[in-house]
Order: C-alpha cells, then sequence, then structure tokens
C-alpha cells in the first residue's frame, strides 16, 4: 500500500498498524504530495515493504472489519485471505476454532492444535482458542510468517510458522467514536450431492431387504404402511433451528501528542442451530494507552478482557450426537410415545431427550495485560522491557437431569454432575535494545533480547451423583461423591535473541539472526537450542540501469535458518511419572500412560526461500511469488505399546520419529482495475501449491500407523491412506470385488490386502483463495472465495448413509442404487447380511470452491449528513456467508476434526475421516456503522 498524504505545515502524521493518519491543525492552501511506504511488522520488527527480506503476508484491519460478520472466531475468517496459510472449518459451532496449518506444517500428535503455528498478539504468546476469542473489531493486522528469515526469532516455538496480531492503539487528535451493530440469522444449509429418504421410501427400502432376506422383519402390511405414513416428519426441523445472531460493539480512539488511548466495549451472541441451546454469548472489553513521560521515556499499558459462554452437547460421532440423529433416525419415528414419554427411537436415545437433560456449560474468562516502558538513550538506540500475561479461567459443568431417560440409560436414574474448574497463567518477560543508524546510503539495525516466559495449568475435576432435584445443578447439593481428579503443570522458557540488518541505498539489504531457546519439557542433555536465519534481497528496480517506466518495484529474496517445536509434546513427558485420583470410594494410583523419554529433544525444521516481489503501473499490479523447501527433522510422536523395564503393561512412549520434507510454490496477486476518485474496482487471489515426503522414520521403521486410515511411510506423503482397493461391482452376479496386493481380483474381503494408496493423503495439493472489492461513489461491494483441491477424507458419512446392512436407520436414496439383474452397472453390489466394507469407494476427494462471503453496502458521508448532525458518517450494510459451495464431494469436504473416534494410538489426524460433525452454516446479516 503506496499511500500519498497532504502534508501540512501544522500538522502531524504518524503510523499504527498498517494504517497512515495525518492530523492538521491549521488550515493550509499550500500542500505538496509525498509517498508514504508501507509498514510490515516482521516478527519483533517493524520495516518499511522495500526493506523486507522476509516471506510475510498481510491481512489489515480494514479488511478483516468486512470479514468480521463471518464468524465469531477469527481464524475462520482468514480462510483463503493469505498464501501459505490454510484454514479448515472445524464445524459450524459458534466460536469453534477452525484448523489452521502454514505451509503444510503436519504433526501427528494427541495434543491437539499440534500443528498450529504460534499465535503472539501485542508480544503474548496464546493458544489458538485464546487468539480466536479476541474480538476482530479489536485488530489493526494480522502478519503471517513463513519462512525461517521471519520465524526463526521466535526460535523453538516457531517451525509451524506463526502468526502475529497487533491490537488498535490510539491516535493524536480530537477522539473518533465509532459504533456498530448487526443482526440476523444462519440456519444448515441443504445437504450436498444427496437426499435422505422419506416415510415412503424407506417403507418401499425396507420391504425390498426383506424380500432379499437382509431384513428379518415381514413386508409391511396396507395398515402399518398407512400407521407409519401418518407419522411421517423431519427430524431436523425437531432438532435444529435458525440460530439468532446480534453484535454490538462501541469503541473511542485518540489522544494528544503525549498520549494516545483506545476503548472498546463489545457484545455478541449466537444462538446456535441446536434449539433451546445458548450456543455462543462473548462481552469483551479492552484499553490500550501510549504515553510520552518525557522525551526520552515513553510508557505503554494493554488490558483486555473476554467473557464466553458456550452450552452444547456432544456433537462428536457416536449415538449422543444431534447431528448423527438427524440422519439416523427414521422419519416415520415419533418423538414422544403414545403415554407422552419419550420415545427411545432405534439408537436407544431420544435425540430431544439428551437435549433438555444431558447438557454440558462452559464459561472462559480471559484477561490479557501487559506493561511496558522504553528509554532512548540517543537517536538510533532505545531499551524497551515488557511484561505481558494471560490468565484464563475456565468453569465447565456437564449435567445428567435427575430422573430423565438419558439418566437410566446411563445407570444414573437420580443425575450426575460434573463440575470442572481449571486456571492457565501465563507470562512473558521481555527486555531489548534497538538500534538504527544511517550513514548516508547505509542503513544498520540490531535488536537484541533477552527474553522468559512461564505456563501455569492447574485444574479440579469432581463428580457427584444423586441429585435433589432436575434444576438442582449445583455440585455441592449432590449426595454421593464419585470421582475428583486434579493436575498442575508448569513449563518455562529462556531465550536469547539476536538480529542484524543492513541496507544499501534501499537496493542491497542483509538480515541475520540467532537465538537460544531452553524448554523445561525437553529431556535433560536437550533443554537448550540454537536456531539461526540469514536472509538478503536485491531490488532491481533501484538499479541506475533500469529504467522501464511501469515497474515501480522488482525484488528478489533469499532466506535460509532453522526454528524449533516442542507444540505435540505435553508437560512431563521427558520424565517418568505416577499418576493417582479417585474413581468412586476406591483411591487409585500407578504408572501414567505416558514412559518418560529423557532424550527428547527439540523437533526443528530446517527452511530455505526463493521469493521474488513486483509492483508495476504506479503499484495498481502487485505481484509476489515464492518458492520453498522446508526438512522437517526429529517429528515428535507417541509410540504405542511400549513396556516398562521388567514389566508387562503395555503404554506409549513419546519419541524423535523421523524427518519429513515439504516443497512449495505460492503466490498472491492484487490488480487495481479501476482506480479514480469515485470508482475503483480491485480483484485479487492467492494459491499456495505443496508437495510432502516422509525421508525417514526412527529406528528400522518404515511405516508407523497413525490412526488406522492412515499412515506414515518412508518415500511417500505423510498421513497416506491405506486400505483395500475396491474392484467395484461384478455386473453377472452383484458381488463386491476387491483388488488383492499382486494385483489379481477376488470377491473375499481380506484386511491383509489393504495397501497404500500412493498420491492419497489427508494433506491438498493446493489451496487459496480469490476475490474482489468494489466502489463507486457511495456503494461499496466486497466478495470472497475460497478453494482446496488435492486432498482425500474417508467418507464414513456416505458409507453408512447406504449401507443396505443399516436398515434399521434412514439411508440417503442413493441406498436404492444397488445390483439387482445380470448386466448392472454403475451401481452398488448386492446386498448381503454384512454390508458394506472398509474400502477406498468411500475414499472421497475433499476438492472445493466455497462462495465465502458477500457483502454490499452505502455509506452517507458527512456532506450527505450535513453540518448540523454530529456524525461523520453511517454506513448500512448487509452480507451473506457460506452461500454456496462446489463439490463432488458427499456432505461438506472441509473436515478438521470430525469424531472423538479419531484419537488413536496416540495420534491425531485432522480430516483423515468424515462423520455427523456440527454443519457449517449459511449466515445472512444487517448492519450498520457509526462514525463521530
Amino acid at each position: 500500500m503506496n499511500v500519498k498524504l497532504r502534508v501540512l505545515s501544522a500538522g502531524a502524521l504518524f503510523f499504527l498498524g498498517q494504517t497512515v493518519f495525518a492530523q492538521t491543525t491549521k488550515r493550509d492552501t499550500t500542500t505538496k504530495v509525498k509517498e508514504i511506504e508501507e509498514v510490515v511488522l516482521v516478527g519483533v520488527q517493524k520495516k518499511k515493504k522495500d526493506e523486507v527480506t522476509q516471506a510475510v503476508s498481510v491481512v489489515g484491519g480494514d479488511e478483516l472489519a468486512r470479514m468480521s460478520a463471518s464468524s465469531t472466531g477469527i481464524s475462520n475468517m482468514l480462510q483463503g485471505k493469505m498464501s501459505g496459510l490454510q484454514v479448515s472449518t472445524n464445524s459450524g459451532k459458534p466460536g469453534e476454532p477452525g484448523s489452521i496449518r502454514i505451509r503444510g506444517a503436519i504433526n501427528v500428535s494427541s495434543t491437539l492444535g499440534a500443528s498450529d503455528p504460534l499465535f503472539v498478539v501485542d508480544g503474548v504468546y496464546m493458544t489458538q482458542r485464546q487468539f480466536n476469542s479476541i474480538p476482530p473489531s479489536d485488530i489493526e493486522s494480522v502478519t503471517e510468517l513463513k519462512d525461517a528469515a521471519s520465524t526463526a526469532v521466535y526460535g523453538a516455538r516457531a517451525a509451524n510458522g506463526v502468526i502475529v496480531i497487533t491490537t488498535k492503539r490510539g491516535k493524536s487528535g480530537k477522539p473518533s467514536i465509532a459504533y456498530e451493530t448487526r443482526f440476523g440469522f444462519a440456519y444448515k444449509p441443504k445437504d450436498v450431492n444427496f437426499t435422505m429418504m422419506d416415510t415412503s421410501q424407506k417403507i418401499q427400502f425396507e420391504n425390498e431387504m426383506s424380500n432379499l432376506g437382509i431384513n428379518p422383519n415381514p413386508v409391511y402390511s396396507a395398515q402399518e404402511t398407512a400407521d407409519l405414513l401418518s407419522k411421517n416428519h423431519d427430524w431436523s426441523k425437531d432438532i435444529l433451528r435458525n440460530s439468532s445472531i446480534q453484535y454490538h460493539n462501541l469503541s473511542v480512539r485518540g489522544g494528544s501528542d503525549k498520549n494516545s488511548y483506545y476503548i472498546s466495549l463489545g457484545y455478541d451472541s449466537d444462538s446456535g442451530i441446536l434449539q433451546e441451546l445458548e450456543g455462543f454469548k462473548r462481552y469483551n472489553g479492552r484499553f490500550n494507552f501510549d504515553q510520552q513521560l518525557t522525551d526520552k521515556i515513553k510508557m505503554g499499558f494493554d488490558f483486555g478482557i473476554v467473557n464466553v459462554k458456550t452450552q452444547d452437547q456432544r456433537f462428536s460421532y457416536n449415538a449422543l450426537s444431534p447431528f448423527y440423529s438427524v440422519y439416523s433416525l427414521n422419519p416415520y419415528e415419533t418423538v414422544y410415545d403414545a403415554d407422552g414419554s419419550f420415545n427411545p427411537t432405534t439408537n436407544s436415545i431420544n435425540p430431544i431427550d439428551l437435549r433438555r437433560n444431558e447438557v454440558t456449560t462452559d464459561w472462559r474468562t480471559r484477561i490479557n495485560a501487559q506493561v511496558f516502558g522504553t528509554y532512548e538513550f540517543f537517536k538510533g538506540l532505545t531499551f524497551k522491557s515488557t511484561f505481558g500475561n494471560i490468565y484464563d479461567l475456565r468453569k465447565n459443568k456437564y449435567v445428567v437431569k435427575k430422573g430423565s431417560d438419558i439418566g437410566a440409560v446411563y445407570g444414573t436414574p437420580d443425575g450426575s454432575i460434573r463440575d470442572l474448574r481449571s486456571d492457565f497463567w501465563t507470562y512473558v518477560f521481555n527486555n531489548r535494545f534497538d538500534f538504527n543508524k544511517t550513514f548516508g546510503k547505509h542503513k544498520v539495525g540490531a535488536v537484541a533480547a533477552f527474553e522468559y516466559s512461564q505456563e501455569n495449568f492447574g485444574s479440579l475435576n469432581a463428580t457427584k451423583r444423586v441429585m435433589l432435584g432436575s434444576d438442582i445443578t449445583d455440585i455441592g447439593s449432590a449426595a454421593t461423591p464419585f470421582a475428583i481428579t486434579g493436575a498442575t503443570t508448569s513449563t518455562r522458557y529462556v531465550s536469547l535473541l539476536g538480529v542484524v540488518d543492513y541496507s544499501y541505498a534501499g537496493k542491497y539489504i542483509l538480515s541475520g539472526s540467532i537465538r537460544r531457546d531452553g524448554n523445561s519439557r525437553l529431556g535433560q542433555d536437550n533443554k537448550y537450542g540454537n536456531f539461526w536465519s540469514a536472509s538478503a534481497a536485491w531490488n532491481l528496480a533501484k538499479e541506475s540501469f533500469f529504467d522501464v517506466p511501469f515497474f515501480n518495484d522488482i525484488k528478489f529474496r533469499y532466506s535460509i535458518g532453522t526454528t524449533g517445536n516442542v507444540a505435540a509434546l505435553a508437560d512431563y513427558q521427558n520424565l517418568i511419572s505416577v499418576v493417582s485420583g479417585d474413581y468412586g470410594t476406591d483411591p487409585t494410583s500407578g504408572p501414567a500412560n505416558s514412559v518418560g523419554n529423557k532424550d527428547l529433544k527439540w523437533e526443528s525444521k530446517e527452511s530455505q526461500n526463493l521469493g521474488v516481489d513486483i509492483a508495476m503501473f504506479k503499484n495498481r499490479i502487485k505481484l509476489s511469488a515464492e518458492v520453498f523447501k522446508d526438512n522437517r527433522k526429529d517429528f515428535l510422536y507417541a509410540i504405542p505399546s511400549t513396556q516398562y523395564e521388567g514389566g508387562g503393561y503395555l503404554f506409549s512412549s513419546i519419541t524423535n520419529a523421523g524427518n519429513i520434507e515439504i516443497k512449495g510454490l505460492e503466490s498472491e496477486l492484487s490488480i487495481d482495475v479501476i482506480k479514480s476518485q469515485d470508482f475503483d474496482w480491485t480483484v485479487r487471489g492467492n494459491i499456495s501449491m505443496l508437495k510432502y515426503q516422509v525421508k525417514s522414520l526412527y529406528g528400522t521403521n518404515t511405516q508407523l500407523n497413525l490412526d488406522g486410515y492412515t499412515f506414515m511411510s518412508v518415500g511417500m506423503e505423510p498421513t497416506i491412506f491405506k486400505m483395500v482397493k475396491s474392484a467395484g461391482v461384478d455386473a453377472q452376479t452383484g458381488e463386491a470385488l476387491y483388488y488383492k496386493l499382486d494385483g489379481s481380483v477376488t470377491n473375499v474381503y481380506s484386511s491383509s490386502d489393504a495397501q497404500f494408496l500412493h498420491g492419497k493423503s489427508t494433506l491438498p495439493s493446493a489451496y487459496g483463495g480469490f476475490g474482489t472489492t468494489f466502489r463507486y461513489k457511495g456503494f461499496d461491494l466486497n466478495a470472497d472465495f475460497s478453494f482446496q483441491t488435492g486432498g482425500y477424507s474417508y467418507n464414513i458419512m456416505a458409507q453408512n448413509l447406504v449401507d443396505f446392512s443399516a436398515y434399521s436407520q434412514n439411508l440417503s436414496t442413493d441406498a436404492f442404487n444397488y445390483w439387482r439383474n445380470s448386466g448392472d452397472t454403475n451401481v452398488g453390489p448386492a446386498p448381503t447380511v454384512n454390508g458394506i466394507e472398509t474400502t477406498d469407494a468411500f475414499l472421497q476427494k475433499t476438492d472445493f470452491i466455497r462462495f465465502r462471503s458477500l457483502e454490499l453496502g452505502y455509506t452517507f458521508d458527512k456532506k450527505f449528513l450535513g453540518t448540523y448532525i454530529p456524525v461523520n458518517s453511517i454506513r448500512v450494510y448487509g452480507s451473506g456467508q457460506n452461500l454456496a459451495l462446489w463439490t463432488n464431494f458427499t456432505g461438506d469436504p472441509e473436515v478438521a476434526v470430525a469424531s472423538e473416534t479419531q484419537v488413536n494410538n496416540g495420534a491425531f489426524v485432522p480430516g483423515a475421516i468424515n462423520l455427523y460433525n456440527y454443519p457449517t452454516t449459511r449466515t445472512f446479516l444487517i448492519g450498520l456503522q457509526v462514525n463521530f
């Protein structure tokens, strides 16, 4: 972004994040135009765009503001916005964070979020859930750090990439007051590529299965058919609803030449699409303040508080999932029996009974605050000391009400209450020197820093039974203690950092960094590691011999370096430990289920990046492209079936399990097609293409079984699928056919014929996004799309919906497409009592294009409103999200955390299987933005 400012004789100019502000105190008719370079936050430094040697992508606050209506969390808003960043929407559950990967970062671990990047908010480290709870309205910019030159300054935490967030700060001048509100609704879109049976169709299917001997029940009589048809209904209407959404935010921004402040208060809610539950409520406040005490001393204070309440049923795949009930319950099954009691249904559990009598409520209060001070020894040398922290308090209550049917099913007819309290406190103490000096055409910069951080976690979990009444949910009122558990953990980091930059005439730029980190989670002899980077850039457009008028910038960049990762490692897995607790009235103790490994060391990554940035035609066309190679070494993995010495019990052991290579090409393009006073039209897009290969595994192993569906195998992609290959259906007999390992075809299914499916893994080969923005006078329009191709997921839901052996549950109409007569083709196998086996027939490509959002607004400016109304502008807008999905996948292919059953042998592989998760919703909103 090159910004033209009119410099006034009595004015002030300053930068804030990605935004440039100007203030004037006196009207002056003599003006001149000056080009101001974009300032980019690169790790721990701010640099002009033409000084950047690193691979970074930025989303500014204005763009986030346009996307803020699409989600209650930031992570899902970033989908398709930056090259290298892959965001998969875990579910449509309000407030649920997405799965984020930068440049294909892949970890297989029972630790959720092991592949997440590092999140740094105003210098404080956060988990993704903490980061996701920050209201988008408080964010000034989001910067993605991708290569070693940008991430190595974070050393041991940065192998998965880094997301750096700056929150809004004050500005000098008259207070600027802004208020925004919006209201709307969301609903579950129509199912993609399949249709469920109604009662008439389901009766027909059950009769067909009876005639074939699959269904042992006789064909329905005419009277039975009439009775069932009279009960036809849609379970989704009993379980789901249109959600109600509202949002309010008030902010004040201002200051003087000595201080500045930003204050915001907000509330938003999304009831969610499950009836009778409060899906999501958030209250938030922020206060950022800066004070220039003297000419040399400046201090600042940041404070943010967020309170979030969610209410939920279990939505992972099992009979308790309300979304499983939507698809599995027959349309002729009633909600209530004739006596008014809940019908237990074919699942033995009624989803309405579950909704009312088994509820989890979660409250989280997060406070983040920091104080900092800077001292300028002389122009060019400053010292800054910062202390920042997060306090995260959680209260979680799970209740099975007294007298409920579900309580009887669980064996707790008198009810049960589980109360969980936990707190998480992390702090960062950072001290740094910054040096910047210009000598003619030479510019030198340096940073030296020391940092100490600590994470402390504690929890207490208690369960009691025999409630006093169905609506008395205080755990103290329950009569019988059942189980009490608790945990306390602590993790410490200590770091030293040095950064040096050099630039000559803005043409030749060099940068280097070195960081030494220590971490308490690692083995005794491997607690410290060194991480480094080096980068260089050459700006061809600034050479005197290069005289091509339409090129504004041509900069070539190269970087190399190392980073580390311990995100896949939980506390104390480097130690042999004992656990204890109570279960019922009996105290228990024994060895932990993980054998400590004293030799654990850093999971490291060596990276190389070659990039180019091009700007043409007065910066109306901007292109950046990167090629990179990452070698991930010693990735952490839980090895199952580990024995203690001399013992017979089997446990897991965390070890450094092997090396993975990732290569990629990514690019971002932005074109201002039309740029005038009254009409602007911009198109943009980005794409990332990746290749993966497992280079080695621990010991003599050549493969690892991750979750029963996906494996790691030397020479192949990580998370590659291994299963029996389907050979289709014998057109003469209707028998299902399978490929044996030698390539021959058989009608006998055997799991021993499972084989690696080359090129078929959970990891997409390409992903990205594209969009356009129009502005004509007061009108503005913004549209965004995202896409993905090359990945696969085993679609268990699609298999279940056509499996004739599940005739007692509802199925999709595709279940009718089975072999009936000799010569039938393009059909499923003839029905058998064994049902449909697990083969690659249901391994489906997760390719999609999603119409992410569309927003249309109109702004009434001061000229329209007049001088007598104390309002600078009013903007009204309407928006829609998740408006369309184009895919051949059965259902929604954008899956990440699909089910509880996905954790196996200590591994966690997002997207390996597709089940009955909380669906992504389609949203429509109207909003109002007022600036005073």
